[in-house]
């Protein structure tokens, strides 16, 4: 069965269909009023596209704008021409605000189908926990996984370390680039990137609008110095230039590392506390 929404949306379409015809016979019956009545049918299809374009209140309002001056123009005619009141004076009062009406019914279930379109979107976006353009795991996932890393530590006694890694000039390159080059510069760092960890270390996107990847290690602190290196000098000699040209772009990085003692002794650590504090190592990364 037909929901609401559906049934009151096909319903507008007939009585805007019943409505046309109405308005196109008394338009063409009308001659005397012939003038008059054209220019009304014109500005009542004008306002009928601005209803159907943006809602029932803008088209009400618009409604009422045209009926002020059609009444002023009226009561000019009646009281100064003498002119008697005629049938084609009452009928596009009554024939604006139903067209009105009419339209916001056959509109009803798109703009209905477009709130529930962009309701799935914003939970969409809120339940991801993959970045649809690199394909990395986002800060939603770097939370929950936190929470494992932490417990392997302490129950299996072994060294984590948190790597944070941020581009210094990013938002400059953003500008450089623009939008249609941005999103294949970041791919390709991205795969920078994973060429330059172990098959099982997992890359997480932890902000993207000034991009700053995260990256859990089990490993010390020797360790981590290694995987450091090791990115750095993929970047730098990484070709970037056939999607920056004709821009030579330095690729510059800030990375800051927290080896996490507490979590093999067994002391409590949140995971967000354990990112802040990767946070504030990487900052003290001033190249």
């Amino acid at each position: 069965m037909k929901n609401r929404d559906q049934v009151l949306s096909d319903l507008g379409i007939v009585f805007f269909l019943v409505l046309t015809f109405v308005t196109i016979t008394f338009t063409a019956q009308d001659s005397a009023h012939y003038i008059k009545n054209l220019v009304m049918l014109n500005i009542s299809f004008l306002v009928i596209l601005i209803t159907y374009f943006s809602n029932i209140t803008l088209g009400l309002v618009t409604n009422g704008i045209v009926l002020f001056f059609y009444l002023s123009y009226t009561i000019v005619l009646v009281l100064v021409n003498g002119e008697p009141l005629t049938a084609s004076s009452y009928f596009w009062i009554v024939l604006l605000p139903l067209y009105t009406y009419v339209v916001s019914l056959m509109t009803g279930r798109n703009r209905a189908l477009q709130n529930r379109v962009k309701e799935l979107e914003d939970e969409n976006v809120s339940l991801s926990t993959v970045d649809p353009d690199t394909g990395l795991r986002n800060f939603r996932t770097l939370i929950s996984d936190a929470k494992i890393f932490i417990g392997m530590s302490k129950r299996g006694q072994i060294e984590l370390s948190l790597m944070m890694i941020k581009f210094r000039h990013y938002k400059e390159i953003k500008r450089i680039l623009g939008e249609e080059r941005l999103p294949l510069f970041i791919r390709q760092m991205t795969e920078v990137m994973h060429r330059s960890l172990r098959a099982e270390d997992t890359l997480y996107l932890v902000e993207k609008d000034d991009i700053t990847f995260g990256l859990f290690l089990i490993t010390d602190s020797v360790g981590t110095k290694i995987v450091e290196n090791r990115i750095r000098n993929h970047m730098k000699t990484e070709e970037f230039y056939t999607i920056t040209a004709p821009y030579e772009v330095e690729i510059d990085l800030k990375i800051g590392v927290f080896h996490c003692d507490e979590c093999k002794t067994g002391e409590a650590v949140s995971p967000l506390e354990f990112i802040e504090k990767a946070r504030k190592e990487m900052e003290y990364d001033v190249g």
